[in-house]
C-alpha cells in the first residue's frame, strides 16, 4: 500500500498503443523491476509527460520475450507478435532478451474521487 507522504510513482508512456489508456483497465509490458512494480500499489500514469489517470498494479505476469505471443502482443499494443517485439527491442536497445525478462502488468483505474478532483 503507498505511502500518503510520498509522492506517487510514475509510469510513463509516449504513445497510447491500442488507445488502451482511455479503457478501465489495461496493460503495459515493461522490463521487469521487482521494486518499481508493485501488486497493490497506485500509480499516476503519464502521457506525453502531462497525467492522465491513477491505477493500481492488481497483477504482474513475468515472461522472456521469446515467449511473447500473438494474444498478448495484439491485446497490448495492437500489433503483430513480429512488430510487438521489434518496438521492444526499439525500446530497449541494449538489453539481452535471452537473460533479462519483461514483465506484464495489469493496471485498473482508480475512481476520480481519489484523485482529489
Amino acid at each position: 500500500m503507498n505511502d500518503p507522504t510520498t509522492p506517487l510513482r510514475q509510469i510513463a508512456f509516449s504513445y497510447n498503443w491500442n488507445n488502451k489508456l482511455s479503457c478501465p483497465c489495461f496493460t503495459t509490458i515493461r522490463l521487469i523491476n521487482l521494486k518499481k512494480y508493485v501488486v497493490g500499489e497506485t500509480y499516476e500514469i503519464v502521457l506525453n509527460k502531462k497525467p492522465i489517470s491513477l491505477c493500481e498494479i492488481v497483477e504482474i505476469r513475468n515472461f522472456y520475450l521469446a515467449s511473447l505471443n500473438e494474444f498478448v502482443a495484439r491485446l497490448d499494443t495492437g500489433y503483430s507478435k513480429t512488430e510487438c517485439e521489434r518496438i521492444i527491442r526499439s525500446m530497449y536497445k541494449i538489453v539481452d532478451f535471452e537473460k533479462n525478462m519483461l514483465s506484464l502488468i495489469l493496471l485498473v483505474k482508480k475512481p476520480l474521487a481519489i484523485w482529489g478532483f
